[in-house]
């Protein structure tokens, strides 16, 4: 039976008032998936999921966790509640040993659970065992990804949504964060992740939405969606969606 934990209903949101970005989005992340939100450059993905997190304004709507209404929650709320976030940028404290990272991350846990949690992430993630003396902004892209994700995770969040976690790597690190997420997600952790790599993120993802102008519009099963023509029609904005496959699934127009 499917358990939804993120539930986002009909979400507006922005920067400035009266000017949302996101326009009456909806979607849902059930326990133990990987749900993918893909869209062209400037459709409101990223605002999106930085609302879902507290950090833009909500003009509109709901955003529920594990049925509790987090829409108002500030973003320094979010970890207790159990919703870690990992932005694009600025995921990492650079000056700082990759240790002292993840025991900056600790905050919210016992004192006692502190080092084992540790441990773990170090046995999860191996490389930033062999450089836990290392300061993080030495660390190379891929290996500052490792960290930010595992900042996240070891606080034991509900859902892990992430921002485009793909940016600014190499095709081999690229490759290597898409595989550590798939191996998250056979853990149990349920994750949400924003991401212009629509290919690699559909190959790992459960499900997966096509955000439009702050709307989604479309939706489907992640390895159905990558030949959809739908999907290529709202990223290349080439035509108009066939009026009645819209009717059927309650969506509007691409145009």
């Amino acid at each position: 039976m499917r358990q939804t934990v993120l539930d986002v209903r009909d979400l507006e949101a922005g920067y400035e008032p009266g000017v949302p970005i996101v326009r009456g989005a909806t979607i849902t992340v059930d326990k133990g998936e990987i749900v993918v939100v893909l869209g062209p450059n400037g459709a409101g993905k990223s605002t999106l999921i930085k609302a879902i997190a507290g950090l833009v304004p909500i003009t509109g709507g709901t955003v529920l966790l594990d049925g509790k209404d987090i829409t108002a929650a500030p973003a320094h709320t979010m970890v207790r509640l159990g919703l870690a976030f990992v932005p694009q940028t600025e995921n990492i404290f650079p000056l700082m040993s990759v240790e002292d990272n993840l025991k900056v991350a600790c905050g919210i846990l016992m004192p006692r659970e502190t080092p084992a949690r540790i441990e773990e992430m170090y046995g999860a993630f191996p490389d930033l065992a062999r450089q836990r003396r290392t300061a993080a902004g030495n660390l190379s892209g891929g290996q500052r990804q490792m960290l930010a994700i595992a900042r996240a995770l070891i606080v034991h969040p509900k859902v892990l949504v992430l921002d485009e976690p793909s940016a600014g790597l190499s095709p081999k690190f690229v490759s290597m964060v898409f595989e550590m997420l798939a191996g998250i997600r056979k853990s149990g952790v349920t994750i949400l992740l924003v991401e212009q790599n629509a290919k690699a993120a559909l190959a790992i993802g459960d499900r997966a939405y096509v955000l439009v102008e702050g709307k989604d519009r479309h939706e489907g099963i992640a390895s159905e969606l990558w030949n959809d023509p739908v999907v290529a029609e709202l990223y290349l904005g080439q035509r108009r969606l066939n009026p009645e496959r819209d009717r059927h699934s309650g969506k509007g127009s691409a145009a």
